[in-house]
């Protein structure tokens, strides 16, 4: 299994992000943008060469997602509602991701074959993300699925939560009172 590292930050600011391995040589270029219907995320190698793309086919609160390896589709993942929010499925590939997107812990399994690790790297300098990977092949889909998993976890962190945010609630001394028929009648 080689490791390569994704730097969070660059991740999120929409920005070029380049893809390293255990020796600091840059290995993988990450391009592209997210938000709107056909926006497109591509993996280069370092000599030019694209790899695999993802590209978002729909938008809400259900996004899907194509994965293209040389060219061809060869899966598709989307999130999907019900009680396991923790396995997603790539279909077409057969893969499986099991995982938490709070922790940014992931597994991702070919059958009983373990695939790839994903997982967050604290240091000094920002978040870090940590892909452990069995093939060569693998590497720009693994990257591409990292990439929707982490955007996946942001959009998670900002959703609405009434335990958490309180800005719905209105103001202590804003409170109107609450009349009844009676009350108004005395």
């Amino acid at each position: 299994m080689r490791t390569l590292y994704l730097n969070q930050a660059a991740l999120s600011a929409k920005a070029t992000t380049v893809i390293r391995d255990t020796d600091n040589q840059s290995r993988y270029l990450l391009v592209g943008k997210w938000g709107l219907r056909a926006d497109v995320l591509s993996v280069y190698t370092i000599a030019g060469a694209l790899e695999a793309e993802v590209k978002q086919e729909s938008l809400g609160l259900l996004p899907r997602f194509r994965l293209i390896y040389h060219r061809q589709t060869v899966g598709r993942v989307a999130k999907t509602f019900g009680v396991i929010r923790e396995v997603l499925f790539v279909r077409g590939l057969n893969w499986i991701i099991m995982g938490n997107l709070n922790s940014g812990h992931f597994k991702i399994y070919h059958g009983r074959d373990l695939i790839a690790t994903i997982d967050q790297v604290s240091q000094s300098g920002g978040g870090t993300i940590a892909l452990a990977i069995d093939q060569q092949d693998h590497e720009a889909l693994v990257i591409c699925l990292a990439a929707i998993l982490d955007r996946w976890a942001k959009h998670q962190s900002k959703a609405f939560n009434p335990l958490r945010n309180h800005a719905w609630a209105p103001a202590a001394g804003n409170i109107a009172q609450f009349h009844t028929n009676d009350d108004r009648r005395r």
